[in-house]
């Protein structure tokens, strides 16, 4: 009769799974904050030009200097 150590066995074995299972979570998160992104691009509006003496900006809020 064989006996193994399955103790060995399955360290192995989890090692594996859990790489694998790092890998596939690691994907999938780039994947879902991908689509999250594309799902915000559709959905929101774009800002304001707030500097439009200048031809405009992406800035939402025109800064304060000293010259106004």
């Amino acid at each position: 009769m064989l006996v193994e150590n399955l103790a060995l066995n399955f360290g192995g074995l989890a090692d594996t799974i859990e790489v694998s299972l790092a890998v596939i979570f690691m994907l999938g998160g780039i994947y879902l904050t991908y689509k999250i992104q594309q799902w915000a691009d559709r959905a929101g509006e774009q800002p304001p030009a707030a500097n439009s003496a200048l031809g405009g900006s992406a800035e939402r809020y025109e800064g304060h200097g000293i010259r106004r």
